[in-house]
């Protein structure tokens, strides 16, 4: 019981980070276009912010989509209904590569960002953060994917996700 409570908060402030990174995003912008159609001044640091809260919003959403099986999807290939496990799980393993992928690539640059200390131009900000917390949520999504191929594999049965919209 206080697994599932404290992976319901892990589960709670993930969403919170998405939802405020997209409330940053949009009044960035507005505050960017406004800004640049009526002042013929756009925000000088609006560029930068936008490229690191829209990899936070993507990289903090993202384990929590791959959990619940909640990212679209496009079958291509029918296959009989009793080969939908299979199908699940190889999709699965498939996502856990691409992002452990990802986080090794990220990781690897973050440790060469440091040792060069680059920053961003304007913001100052050190790039090694911001390629180092994308490696480590590529491992999160990764370790999420692994964990949704076990549990298609223990309940087959169970639809994807509570929420789920999968026609068969």
């Amino acid at each position: 019981m206080s697994e599932n409570r404290s992976g319901g908060r892990i589960v709670k402030a993930m969403e919170a980070i998405g939802a405020v990174s997209l409330l940053v995003l949009m009044v960035t912008v507005f505050i960017d276009v406004v800004g640049r159609n009526l002042f013929n001044t756009p925000l000088p640091w609006g560029t930068e912010l936008l490229e690191m809260v829209l990899a936070l919003m993507i990289f903090a959403i993202y384990p929590l989509l791959a959990l619940g099986f909640g990212h679209i999807t496009v079958d291509l290939i029918q296959v009989r209904p009793s080969l939908n496990v299979v199908q699940r799980v190889l999709s699965s393993a498939i996502g856990a590569a691409v992002f452990a992928l990802i986080a090794w690539c990220m990781l690897r640059q973050a440790l060469r960002a440091a040792d060069y200390g680059e920053a961003t131009p304007l913001l100052n900000v050190p790039l090694s953060w911001v390629l180092g917390g994308i490696g480590v949520m590529g491992a999160v999504s990764a370790l999420a994917f692994l964990l949704a191929a076990l549990r298609t594999l223990r309940h087959p049965g169970a639809p994807a996700a509570p929420h789920s919209t999968e026609v068969i």
